[in-house]
């Protein structure tokens, strides 16, 4: 069995060497935390595709195409999906348009205004900075899912998932969404030579605007045959509370990663998935 690692937002900043050994040393604490200094630690990849996220801050990829980043005006398809995502966390009967934005400062350059107020409103529940954190999450998510960006990273990842044999895949925050994006799209072989088991952690797939996009308003379904656990952590505001209310077939594990809840690697060290890793036979 060989482990592949797909890995959430904001790593334009590492590499496949670096992101793999630190994947590798958590799911290796974790195992041996919970399963003692002689269990052992399996064959593990990381599908990295960072790079492409990272040269938006170069305005061109790799083969010369424009990549939307940061500083590129909302387009109105992109303002409304922001929005709508921002309302899940906003507090029961405030409504944004009516707040005052000036305390916000000068922390989110190219935003229209209503997203601006949606990020306050955001704040005054969750806390300072949350909002505009939670804000680049959402247009890395929104990127992958309505840009050829998308097209771009599934090549990326697709090269480490058509692997020989059995294979399981730990999928992280957007992660989870490329690997059952890719699932429903019969770009993974499942069945018992293919992969057998999806672990995602820190998923943000119960957002309404994830499923819409992917054309899935109703339930979340795997193909026959794939097991499917989905960690999240108390306090991860990407993760909420589970899967299991839009997936009925995934079970949920709800774990503790402490302040930082929604940290990959915090999520690696748990017991749920040592205990899985550690009742499977690695080739």
């Amino acid at each position: 069995m060989h482990v592949i690692g797909i890995h959430g937002i904001w790593q334009g900043n590492t590499n496949a060497v670096k992101l793999q050994a630190d994947w590798a040393a958590a799911l290796a604490k974790g195992l041996r935390t919970h399963h003692g200094p002689a269990c052992p630690i399996p064959p593990l990849t990381v599908a990295y595709y960072g790079k492409l996220f990272h040269t938006a801050s170069r305005r061109l990829g790799p083969d010369n195409t424009s990549v939307p980043g940061d500083s590129d005006p909302f387009t109105d398809q992109e303002e409304q999906f922001v929005l709508d995502t921002l309302a899940l966390y906003t507090p029961p009967g405030l409504d944004p348009a009516h707040l005052e934005t000036e305390t916000l400062g000068l922390g989110i350059p190219y935003a229209p205004r209503s997203v601006v107020k949606a990020v306050v409103a955001v704040e005054r529940k969750l806390g300072r900075d949350m909002g505009r954190r939670l804000l680049g999450i959402i247009r890395q998510v929104y990127r992958y899912l309505h840009h050829d960006l998308g097209e771009r990273i599934r090549t990326e990842v697709q090269k480490e998932l058509h692997r020989d044999g059995p294979r399981l895949v730990i999928a992280h925050s957007l992660g989870s969404v490329i690997a059952f994006d890719m699932l429903t799209r019969d770009q993974i072989g499942p069945g018992p030579e293919g992969l057998t088991t999806l672990v995602t952690c820190g998923s943000p797939l119960a957002w309404l605007t994830i499923r819409r996009s992917l054309s899935k308003n109703g339930v979340l379904q795997l193909p026959d045959g794939i097991d499917w656990i989905n960690l999240h952590a108390a306090g991860d505001i990407v993760a909420q509370s589970g899967l299991s209310h839009v997936a009925p077939a995934v079970r949920d594990e709800l774990v503790h990663n402490g302040l930082d809840a929604h940290a990959a690697r915090r999520y690696l060290e748990k017991q749920p998935l040592a205990d899985l890793l550690a009742k499977t036979s690695f080739a």
